[in-house]
């Protein structure tokens, strides 16, 4: 069966169309097609606590086209997630009706631990659980940090991420590396590993495009590559070398998207330093993430 999944994240809106098969227990997506929106959502909103109005309007303009996309597609079965800013926003409420009317079905404004749950769910889909997994997602609001095996034993959100970190570093005056990494270290001290992680899974964008950085190939490739690993100190060079570079210059690199430019020194140093909390040596990069959670559990529910 054909199914859709949608994303509303802090910076991103995302859409994912695949074929969904029962494999035993286990439901395997195939045909995987994966989109993606910059659409800067969560822009000022750590500050007011609003959804801005010309945020808004970026997101509904690109569901709409996923509106387009998911009826072109012989869809089955759809359904979608709204996350960090969504549920953080006095007027998430408000911003969600809108997106139902655009989709023609109810996103889920979901919290942190259901957003890292779901993660881990699609993060770990194509994984044997034979192992101790630790999946941590960069998100735009948040950064989630979930272990398990099968199923996540572990699950903690903390609200920073790329998008909610640059705008700090602005508003607190964390203008030198070393402060936004000890700001985001104090925040992190809250996450209490309860075992050590055989496998650390990097998920999300901003750890696709450190590894294409790091690499210097395009985040295309390394989503098509399927089995990239860093080691620490090499995620932690790519990271200074981001971080001595000005958003204009790091717009300019082959790897980036460039409308991700703006928030991805913020996001790297939540990447550099949940791994370094986590006390990981190396860090698989994961393409799955919680799109591949949703539609997963869509295609288990509706019987694949």
């Amino acid at each position: 069966m054909r199914v859709a999944a949608i994303d509303i994240g802090t910076n991103t809106v995302r859409l994912l169309l695949a074929t969904a098969q029962r494999m035993g227990d286990r439901v395997a997506l195939d045909s995987v097609e994966r989109y993606e929106i910059i659409t800067k959502l969560g822009e000022g909103l750590d500050a007011t606590g609003q959804l801005a109005e010309q945020p808004m309007e970026r997101a509904w303009a690109g569901l709409r086209r996923y509106a387009e996309m998911i009826n072109a597609a012989d869809v089955v079965a759809a359904a979608g997630v709204a996350t960090a800013a969504t549920r953080s926003a006095a007027n998430g409420r408000l911003f969600a009706e809108r997106v139902a009317a655009i989709l023609g079905f109810q996103p889920r404004v979901i919290d942190g631990v259901e957003e890292a749950r779901l993660t881990f769910v699609g993060a770990t889909s194509h994984l044997v659980a034979d192992q101790m997994y630790c999946v941590v997602d960069v998100g735009g609001g948040s950064t989630e940090f979930v272990i398990g095996s099968d199923y996540p034993d572990y699950a903690a959100s903390i609200d920073i991420g790329s998008v909610r970190l640059t705008e700090r570093i602005v508003a607190l005056g964390l203008g030198d590396p070393s402060q936004a990494r000890s700001h985001v270290d104090e925040l992190f001290d809250s996450v209490l590993a309860p075992v050590a992680p055989d496998l650390i899974l990097g998920s999300g964008g901003t750890f696709v495009t450190l590894a294409a950085v790091a690499r210097g190939v395009s985040t295309e490739y390394i989503e098509r590559a399927g089995l990239v690993v860093l080691s620490f100190e090499e995620l932690r060079r790519t990271v200074d070398h981001l971080l001595d570079l000005s958003v204009d210059e790091i717009a300019a690199l082959p790897s980036v998207p460039a409308p991700r430019a703006g928030v991805l020194q913020a996001g790297v140093i939540c990447a550099e330093r949940a791994l370094a909390h986590l006390g990981a040596d190396t860090v698989q990069i994961s393409v799955e993430d919680i799109l591949d959670g949703v539609a997963i559990e869509l295609a288990t529910k509706a019987g694949s």
